[in-house]
């Protein structure tokens, strides 16, 4: 009787690790800007939001950015920021 208890316990802690992230979820799809905004919302929202949208993790997005204003003497325009 004891071994079917603990064989149960053992089944039921599993299967709760397993769900439990379907269960605590982050939003994913809640823009409604475009452009500049969007990216600086990419930056501070669900890291695989970034990768999904970017094809990028954002310590490599930020490297690029970076890359681009030091090394390469990018600047922001008028109506473009990088």
């Amino acid at each position: 009787m004891l071994t079917a208890a603990y064989f149960y316990h053992t089944i039921h802690i599993a299967v709760v690790l397993y769900a439990s992230p379907l269960y605590w979820k982050q939003d994913y799809h809640t823009s409604i800007l475009t452009g500049e905004g969007w990216v600086k919302e990419l930056i501070g929202g669900n890291p695989n939001r970034i990768k999904c949208e970017l094809g990028m993790r954002l310590h490599v997005y930020l490297a690029l950015v970076a890359h681009l204003h030091v090394l390469c003497g990018l600047r922001d325009s008028k109506h473009v920021t990088l």
